[in-house]
């Protein structure tokens, strides 16, 4: 009913100069009728009829595209229509909306997405009522001030670097955040910044969680009380510091940390670090029995290392923490991580096989018989593999194997691997299994030392023992005392910061880590800042109260999962068990045998052999496979710091290697779309006729400028001499920046070069989508202007169009295949050029 008058209500007269008469009928088509010049046509439901010049039309247009999802052109050639709506582009407020404009035949669809494969134009299309206002249309598709770069002056003082912006917004938006934070808190939110355990307490199910923690704890407190003794003497210290560490630190962070399931105490890493990093920090020869020394004082200086380098490391937590520096640990790759825990597991378990062998410490008794003539045989303490082997296995050591000590051992690590491996294949019937499997094996061996009196007390110095079992001997009875008079005076205070990076490093990674996984499995989120404040505050009191350097626990928090730990109410509780054996229960480890200690810790390091790292690593990544080797071998072969550092310098040149070397790749048109990918992984992409496509996959600073610049010269080379043979000449080098996220003084040098040498052959060079850091640099350095900033463009696509553009009006000397979507070839677009101009056409220019 093209005259009703509902049809005639709904069309409004346009305004302005262009007279343009929209009518809102009940078609989803908008149809309308306009040639240059000609007069106007009369309005019916649905039809655009507009009068004037082809300028006026062009700025009519946006305001029925702000509408019409779909329109069918008629009867405009092809020519104008391209002209019209290929390039036109919208913005709202100052920002660019980036809308393409999809030409079938005569039909035009618009879409917002320019990677999504071309609309079907059959079905009907909506726009949703929260479209943008679109207001007059860029005169010129390639107005640089408005379609691709918004350029201003450069300002070139010290203050308006943009590192120097970029940190100083940062640092007013988190002055301002803190003022926000501190006015809308009250005196409870201010009270869980002091402690944060107040957030858990607050809203803790006493019915449903408390039964849950108390077993947990008891379970963490059975299993931890044999480890820490076994870390401990790991470390080279008395046993009694590892139950120290197992009860002062795990009060401290069950009220600082964020992690309900994080057990915290002594671990078999740090222990390995501390045993091969002090004897190189004393002056004294360290003891082969720490709880029963030749030498006290000597001991006594080992044990104030310890707990310097302890107080040193908690410091640095602490400053990590408040600091917010966890990322320091992103330098320590997966590979470097599981190559040394894989490395450091090897020379863990190889350390524990004298306990099991028997040769921990024992004397041959003099051949006068006089026991004051008796020689005291020390096995030595050794980090790489080769010597620890040649120790073990060389003809020094193996007339004093005691069997009954190996079978001993070798039982127990049969019934530990045994019960873990039970308890984790099912976990809900007999989870607790592995938990009970230290203080199994604890009790069995007392119990067979004491039934059938086999105990050598390694107090008695003068004792042959070649038919009994080592044992333990006397651990001190009650709390820890206060050692903070031990902090100062830190000789090798050098020395002794280093080894506390290394340690703070590998233990921040290991606990976050661990914590990490455990808030995934729980769906649950931590705060790694307040992770590390807390883990540091209790490294620190630790420090205090003859504690060695604490961390995260791989299998102790294991079981604190498994046994449904809800709240950090389960660690109190293992502290609590630790306290309760310290107080009343030391002697009860008296006739404890060395072999136990040794069979617990080379079961608890079997997890943290990693092999099947090895293969996956191969599959993946050969140069993460490499630091992974590296890490691993270095460990065994060179020892803990050297492997270390070795396995981190690896890394480093790797990460050198790839920002030294880019990936760079020749890109080439996906048919029937407007992306561009890299011709070898996408052989079906076009390349682009007169203009060559490339892309630079990382930053351009000094360091990599040469090998860019040869790769552009490799690309240009060889562009030329495929033009060449076909008869076409390079005139355009378009570049992507999108991956460029930054460059220096010495890209921009490379970059204005090369700029000038190309125009200097009749090369024009485009820059394509540079990120806001790049084209800052580019304003400062002037470069807009000696490139053209109409060179400068937001998307590839809009670079490759307006390059074809300039070609199509004359600029080139040969033929395109195509310029559109793959439907219209350069002479039909020159002869509707030409047409629109009123000229004719009279053939391709010479």
């Amino acid at each position: 009913m093209p005259n009703s008058p509902r049809a005639k209500s709904a069309c409004s007269r346009g305004d302005g100069d262009a007279h343009v008469h929209t009518c809102q009928g009940g078609s989803k088509n908008v149809y309308f009728e306009a040639v240059r010049k000609y007069p106007a046509v009369s309005s019916s439901p649905g039809t655009l009829s507009v009068t004037g010049d082809f300028q006026r039309l062009a700025a009519a247009i946006p305001r029925l595209l702000a509408g019409t999802p779909r329109l069918a052109l008629d009867p405009f050639p092809r020519g104008q229509i391209l002209y019209l709506f290929r390039y036109f582009a919208f913005t709202r407020a100052g920002s660019m909306v980036d809308a393409d404009y999809h030409l079938n035949g005569n039909n035009v669809s618009r879409r917002s997405d320019s990677a999504v494969e071309m609309a079907d134009l059959n079905k009907p299309h909506s726009l949703s009522s929260d479209s943008p206002h679109i207001e007059e249309p860029f005169v010129g598709a390639h107005n640089a001030k408005k379609y691709k770069v918004e350029w201003s002056e450069p300002d070139h003082g010290v203050l308006n670097d943009p590192l120097i912006t970029d940190v100083s917004s940062w640092l007013k938006h988190q002055k301002q955040k803190t003022k926000y934070d501190w006015k809308t808190s009250d005196w409870w939110d201010v009270a869980t910044v002091v402690l944060p355990m107040l957030r858990w307490v607050r809203r803790y199910n006493i019915r449903q969680n408390l039964l849950v923690d108390i077993v947990a704890g008891i379970s963490v407190g059975a299993m931890v009380v044999p480890q820490g003794m076994s870390y401990a003497r790991l470390a080279g210290l008395p046993d009694v510091y590892g139950l120290y560490g197992a009860f002062v630190p795990v009060l401290i962070y069950a009220g600082l940390g964020s992690s309900p399931q994080l057990a915290v105490g002594p671990v078999a890493v740090t222990s390995l670090l501390l045993g091969t990093g002090l004897k190189d920090l004393i002056s004294s020869e360290v003891q082969s029995d720490p709880n029963n020394p030749a030498n006290p004082e000597a001991q006594m200086e080992y044990n104030m290392a310890a707990i310097q380098v302890a107080l040193l490391a908690g410091c640095m937590y602490t400053a990590v923490g408040l600091l917010r520096l966890g990322w320091i640990t992103n330098f320590l790759s997966h590979s470097v991580i599981c190559g040394f825990m894989t490395g450091a597991s090897v020379i863990i378990g190889l350390s524990q096989v004298k306990f099991l062998f028997g040769y921990s410490q024992y004397t041959i008794p003099s051949k006068t018989g006089n026991p004051k003539d008796a020689k005291k045989v020390t096995f030595p303490r050794h980090d790489p593999i080769q010597e620890q082997l040649h120790d073990l296995l060389g003809p020094e050591w193996t007339p004093y194997f005691h069997w009954r000590e190996f079978i001993m051992g070798g039982a127990f690590i049969v019934i530990l691997l045994s019960m873990k491996y039970v308890g984790k294949r099912f976990p809900r019937r007999l989870g607790y299994l592995r938990s009970l499997g230290p203080v199994t094996v604890t009790v069995l061996g007392i119990a067979i030392v004491n039934i059938f009196n086999l105990q050598c007390p390694s107090s008695d110095k003068n004792k042959v023992c070649a038919k009994t079992i080592r044992v333990v001997g006397n651990i001190p009875k009650g709390l820890p005392g206060c050692t903070i008079g031990w902090w100062s005076p830190i000789p090798q205070v050098g020395k002794k910061l280093g080894y506390a990076i290394i340690i703070c490093l590998i233990d921040v990674l290991e606990s976050i880590s661990i914590a990490k996984a455990l808030a995934l499995k729980n769906r649950y989120q931590i705060n790694p800042t307040q992770e590390l404040r807390g883990l540091g505050v209790a490294n620190l009191f630790g420090a205090a109260f003859n504690c060695y350097t604490t961390t995260g626990s791989f299998s102790r928090s294991a079981v604190m999962d498994s046994s449904g730990a809800k709240s950090q109410l389960a660690g109190i509780v293992s502290a609590i068990v630790v306290m309760f054996v310290l107080l009343f229960l030391t002697p009860v480890f008296k006739n404890m045998p060395q072999n136990v200690l040794g069979a617990i810790v080379i079961s608890a390091i079997v997890s943290l052999f990693n092999y099947s790292e090895w293969f996956f690593l191969w599959k993946i990544n050969k140069f993460d496979w490499l630091v992974f080797n590296a890490a691993w071998l270095g460990v065994m072969f060179a020892g803990v710091e050297i492997g270390l550092a070795i396995s981190i310098g690896l890394s480093v040149v790797i990460v050198l290697y790839k920002t030294g070397f880019p990936h760079h790749a020749r890109l080439g048109r996906l048919p029937g779309t407007t992306v561009y990918r890299n011709l070898k992984q996408y052989p079906e992409a076009m390349e682009q006729e007169g203009m060559l496509l490339v892309r630079i996959d990382s930053p351009i600073y000094f360091a990599n400028v040469a090998p860019i610049r040869e790769a552009f010269d490799k690309y240009q080379k060889r562009a030329e001499a495929q033009m060449a043979a076909k008869g076409g000449k390079l005139l355009f080098i378009i570049v992507d920046l999108s991956p460029v996220t930054d460059i220096d003084a010495s890209a921009v040098h490379f970059l204005m070069e090369w700029v000038r040498n190309l125009k200097a052959n009749s090369i024009q060079p485009v820059f394509s989508n540079p990120a806001r850091q790049v084209v800052r640099l580019f304003e400062a350095a002037r470069l807009p202007q000696v490139i053209g900033e109409e060179f400068m463009s937001v998307r590839m696509h809009d670079a490759v169009i307006y390059c074809q553009e300039l070609m199509v009006e004359g600029q080139d000397s040969y033929k395109l295949s195509r310029i559109t979507e793959g439907v219209e070839t350069v002479e039909d677009h020159r002869k509707e050029a030409h047409k629109l101009a009123g000229q004719t056409y009279i053939g391709p220019p010479v």
